[in-house]
């Protein structure tokens, strides 16, 4: 089949899918796209960036990526130099109030992190963004909600009228609302609440199980979009693997689940 009848069968069977679930989709938007529109680095590219900042017996990425097996790990050892950073040399960088115990070591590096990102998405211009057309078209989907692991604020100047609704106050969330961004890993205008370190990641697996549950009848009742996001990505992975145990027939294939994969053109 070529792509464009290929097109043609999605686009009928997304159709059928909304008219017979009755209720618009859930988009669910990864890094791929803050990329696109803001010049958001990836992971890799974010630690790099803040390995460069701060050389403060710093050894560089090069050395973190030799002796780590993950890149949250990565996030561990530069959260700790921030912190020695942070009560050195650094303290004039960084809000008086995170030099007590009512913060986390790991507060400063997010600090950074969240004023990097936010300078990032102030530039942000839909008006005058190339991807203007694509950027309306996103948002004449009229999404129910819109749930992201990603920091950035760019959802919230694609997405207006809605409302962010950051770590664990989803838990608390009222799911039948409509129009909010749940912010699952943790957002750049509020620092503690991203999840960055190994520890981070600990602990949100710990309590994955009641995100999942609250997730999963929503999930069960509306066409689900994932934008921004590689097949591979181990928050999705096991963020599908909670919806394929609880929602799926033995083999069958869960029907209201769509991805929408970016691949360069090849000429």
């Amino acid at each position: 089949m070529n792509y464009s009848d290929y097109q043609t069968i999605v686009k009928e069977d997304i159709f059928q899918t909304i008219e017979t679930m009755g209720c618009q989709p859930i988009l669910f938007i990864g890094s791929g796209l803050s990329r696109r529109y803001c010049n958001i680095p990836n992971w890799m590219e974010l630690l790099q960036y803040l390995s460069e900042n701060c050389q403060h017996n710093n050894k560089g990425i090069n050395y973190y990526r030799q002796i780590c097996s993950s890149l949250d790990e990565i996030g561990s050892i530069l959260a700790k130099i921030y912190a020695e950073w942070a009560w050195e040399s650094g303290k004039d960088r960084f809000p008086q109030e995170f030099f007590t115990d009512d913060y986390p070591y790991s507060i400063y590096i997010k600090y950074s992190i969240s004023q990097f990102l936010m300078k990032l998405c102030r530039e942000f211009n839909i008006e005058t963004s190339p991807f203007n057309e694509e950027i309306k078209k996103l948002r004449e989907i009229r999404p129910h909600a819109v749930i992201t692991t990603n920091y950035d604020s760019m959802l919230e100047t694609i997405f207006p009228q809605y409302t962010p609704i950051i770590g664990q106050k989803i838990i608390r969330a009222n799911f039948v609302s409509y129009g909010e961004i749940y912010k699952i890993h943790g957002c750049c205008t509020n620092p503690k609440s991203i999840i960055f370190t190994h520890e981070d990641y600990e602990n949100f697996i710990s309590n994955k199980k009641y995100l999942s549950a609250k997730l999963l009848t929503y999930f069960a009742e509306h066409p689900l979009l994932f934008i921004g996001y590689s097949i591979t990505d181990r928050n999705i992975a096991g963020i599908l693997s909670d919806i394929d145990e609880i929602l799926s027939q033995g083999d069958d294939v869960i029907p209201n689940i769509y991805f929408l994969e970016w691949k360069s053109v090849i000429n």
